[in-house]
């Protein structure tokens, strides 16, 4: 074998060899395969929260007929004593991101699941159902879903007179005292813009000389953020109050934990407390601090000599 095929023999050979891969790769490799086994244990112990969750809620309704499926089947909203009506309006579809239209369509699915649960459901309206939200509804066949779906606006599915849009912008708020009322439809807007366009809801009832109003949310309850919710947590709340008559319960229940202030907490700060080695002071403001490092170098500075 002449040298010329002994040099292509070995290239070809070295060609051949896997690359080799360096130690802090091989490390990101392991840290991304311990990743996802985690991801994956932390997603079975979710779900087997959620459905001990699901179980521990069963077993404490009042409504026990509404545990089982079968009797779900029965519980439509043409057969209800409840005519109130309550709309999402979905008119903003082109100033949603696709992820956050994914999102509306969750939260409207749990809005139905609210109100289907529900002894007695209200009529459930969606609105201007058109875009990427249409195809998503599609896909989750909401078609056979007990949900009024109108492709058609607000304007032309209610009466002028009784519409009413709730705003958290708005100056006016919903009587805490008297029951909703059969001939107003409540209007939520159906928008995920994680607060980007404020006010948007309230211009648009503004505009076109609709009702509007706030729930009375700062009555009963204190937030820490704005009184912005998702369009599941008004729902709920809504379905609540129709069948409790109290707003404080329906705020509490429905609200999240973490937009509420805990007003315990805010009991205690009143109380003066005692300094211990396990609690130390709190620390002083920078100006004090500034204050007490000059008169430490003025001590500290040495006396002049006298030449």
């Amino acid at each position: 074998m002449s040298a010329e095929e002994e040099t292509t023999l070995d290239l070809t050979t070295d060609n051949d060899k896997p690359s080799k891969i360096s130690k802090n790769q091989q490390r990101k490799q392991k840290r991304y395969e311990l990743m996802l086994e985690r991801r994956k244990s932390k997603r079975k112990e979710e779900k087997a929260k959620q459905k001990q969750r699901h179980i521990d809620k069963l077993k404490n309704s009042k409504d026990q007929s509404l545990v089982t499926r079968n009797s779900l089947k029965h519980n439509l909203m043409e057969k209800s004593s409840c005519r109130i009506r309550i709309c999402i309006d979905c008119r903003y579809d082109s100033l949603m991101s696709d992820k956050d239209i994914g999102s509306l369509q969750k939260q409207i699915a749990f809005c139905y699941s609210s109100n289907r649960r529900n002894t007695t459901p209200c009529q459930f309206y969606i609105t201007n159902i058109d875009g990427q939200l249409q195809k998503r509804l599609e896909v989750n066949s909401a078609k056979n879903w007990d949900i009024h779906l109108q492709n058609e606006p607000l304007e032309k599915v209610f009466d002028h007179d009784d519409i009413l849009y709730l705003t958290s912008e708005s100056e006016n708020v919903l009587s805490s005292t008297e029951p909703l009322d059969e001939r107003t439809v409540y209007v939520i807007g159906g928008i995920v813009d994680h607060n980007s366009r404020k006010g948007l809801c309230y211009q648009l009832a503004v505009e076109n000389k609709w009702r509007h109003a706030r729930l009375p949310i700062d009555e009963f309850i204190k937030m820490n953020t704005r009184r912005v919710l998702a369009c599941n947590h008004v729902m709920e709340i809504l379905l609540n109050y129709i069948k409790l008559g109290d707003w404080k319960k329906a705020f509490e229940e429905n609200i999240p934990k973490r937009k509420q202030v805990d007003t315990e907490m805010d009991d205690d700060d009143d109380i003066p407390k005692t300094v211990s080695p396990n609690h130390p002071e709190e620390p002083k403001p920078c100006a004090e601090i500034h204050e007490r490092r000059i008169e430490v170098d003025e001590a500290e500075d040495p006396p002049p000599l006298n030449l």
